[in-house]
């Protein structure tokens, strides 16, 4: 296998999202990359060399939160990242350990600048991150590609395997595990044929009938 270019990895990492990325969050207002991006984008640039390790997980129902510590290494080098969520009445515990999870690896690699070049645009109000002179080069960064022009050869193999019958997943079907709320793929890899039914009856309608018509 070819040795990992880390400064070429960090050239895709850094790139700009495709135009759409960006959401909104309906209680703020705020914006965001969803997870499934950066996973996406971090598969991309390594071509699945890279690795994640949940390192902390504390569960606090008297205090009502949540903490994660992950690690994401990519080649020699690895970032950690804390994320948190809150616990209101004890309930929904498990729910919560996903969130905080998501958030502390969205944390690690936003070390990397990950999304920056697409959020800075977000965030330009006086007291905001994006508006520091020091960051202004984010601003300049080219336009975003399209969907259609970045996408991926959706039937390409990648260097994940089903746990149930060991056959390499193809980009188009670790895209669609990411769009299960509340999966963790990197556990729960399964190839589309071996996907559980009732996992799949929690795919976006659109989703699952894009990808078993195309």
């Amino acid at each position: 296998m070819e040795e990992l270019n880390y400064k070429e990895v960090m050239e895709k990492i850094k790139a700009r999202f495709p135009q759409g990325t960006v959401k909104k969050r309906e209680d703020n207002g705020r914006a965001y990359i969803p997870n499934q991006a950066y996973t996406d984008r971090v598969e991309q640039a390594t071509g699945s060399r890279w690795n994640l390790e949940i390192r902390e997980v504390e569960i606090n129902i008297p205090h009502g939160y949540v903490k994660v510590v992950a690690r994401v290494t990519i080649g020699a080098y690895f970032r950690d990242g804390i994320g948190f969520a809150e616990i209101v009445d004890g309930k929904h515990v498990t729910n919560k350990v996903d969130q905080a999870t998501n958030e502390a690896i969205r944390e690690a690699l936003d070390t990397w600048e990950m999304g920056w070049r697409d959020l800075a645009p977000h965030y330009q109000a006086e007291k905001d991150w994006g508006s520091n002179p020091a960051l202004r080069h984010l601003l300049d960064a080219p336009p975003p590609e399209s969907s259609a022009a970045s996408s991926s050869q959706p039937n390409a193999k990648l260097e994940r395997y089903c746990i149930k019958c060991g056959a390499h997943l193809t980009y188009a079907e670790w895209d669609i595990l990411g769009h299960i709320h509340n999966l963790n793929r990197h556990k729960m890899t399964y190839c589309y044929d071996h996907l559980p039914e009732h996992m799949k009856r929690k795919l976006p309608e659109d989703v699952r009938t894009k990808f078993e018509t195309s």
